[in-house]
């Protein structure tokens, strides 16, 4: 069966957290596990020689375990509301210490996890994403997509989705397991070419190449647009904005669209009006 991952560290990322991870389980016919992590910071010893790091982790060993049984109980709520005909995920509640950059890691390898939903717990998704170590973590270690959840902004439906792209061969791979995504969801699909500021325009025989592959797909929801300039994450969200779409798409490794997006230094600045959710799809990803 297959699993979306759920993290949480209680904050007020939980509402919206909640019914992404409820909604996308119904469609995907997904189970759900609810993790935890705590990463101790040892102190100095106590002058009669206690260690009060050890305290620390055990109230947090209760206190996570209350916590995970309330939040598991929200959950449980939510999906008893679902209609008869969806799918009614159960919930498998998990906590543990350490980098949870590589707790994800390791339950990737134990878990069959189709997807890992997480909130941003402050500030938009894009500003999230540049200083949250923690989802950088996540995303740098995950096989899987990462979906980045602002708050505020659940994702209650997915009609459309836009992913965006410079044609590079990787984002094929993507795109492919979008067009499995939306034979469930039944959304459509725009795909915009993000010309960066400074670089060469993209040939167009690799532009037609690439317009071919995804024909392959037979997926009918596809449209394409083409955006460039210098202010292109504005750009991005006023076309997220105004064709309506539930999620933004980008493709993840050292050589992506995302990695060079996000390399100027004006970047905090050009992503803090991001507000509707943002999927992160590693590049190579197995399509199971």
């Amino acid at each position: 069966m297959k699993k979306i991952l759920v993290l949480t560290n209680f904050t007020d990322q939980c509402s919206q957290v909640k019914e992404t991870a409820v909604m996308l389980s119904a469609k995907l016919h997904a189970n759900l596990i609810l993790f935890n992590t705590f990463i101790s910071q040892p102190a100095m010893l106590s002058e009669n020689g206690s260690d009060p790091w050890v305290l620390e982790e055990l109230t947090w060993i209760d206190d996570s375990k209350k916590k995970l049984n309330f939040l598991k109980e929200d959950l449980e709520l939510l999906i008893a509301a679902l209609p008869a005909a969806d799918h009614h995920a159960s919930i498998d509640c998990r906590k543990s210490m350490g980098s949870l950059g590589l707790q994800v890691k390791e339950l990737l390898k134990e878990e069959h996890v189709e997807m890992i939903v997480m909130g941003a717990r402050s500030g938009s998704t894009w500003d999230h994403i540049l200083v949250g170590s923690d989802t950088l973590s996540v995303i740098n270690h995950s096989n899987r997509p990462v979906i980045i959840v602002p708050v505020g902004h659940p994702l209650r439906q997915l009609k459309k989705l836009t992913i965006a792209t410079d044609f590079d061969e990787a984002d094929l791979n993507a795109i492919h397991y979008l067009t499995r995504l939306g034979r469930l969801f039944g959304f459509a699909m725009e795909i915009v070419h993000v010309k960066l500021w400074g670089k060469e325009s993209i040939d167009q025989m690799q532009q037609t190449s690439f317009e071919k592959h995804v024909a392959k797909f037979n997926f009918p929801g596809i449209s394409y647009q083409n955006i460039g300039g210098k202010d292109l994450v504005n750009r991005l969200n006023d076309l997220c904005e105004s064709n309506g779409s539930d999620v933004l798409v980008l493709v993840h490794d050292h050589h992506s669209l995302l990695h060079r997006l996000l390399n100027g230094t004006n970047a905090k600045s050009l992503l803090e009006k991001q507000k509707i959710p943002v999927m992160i799809i590693p590049a190579g990803m197995d399509l199971r």
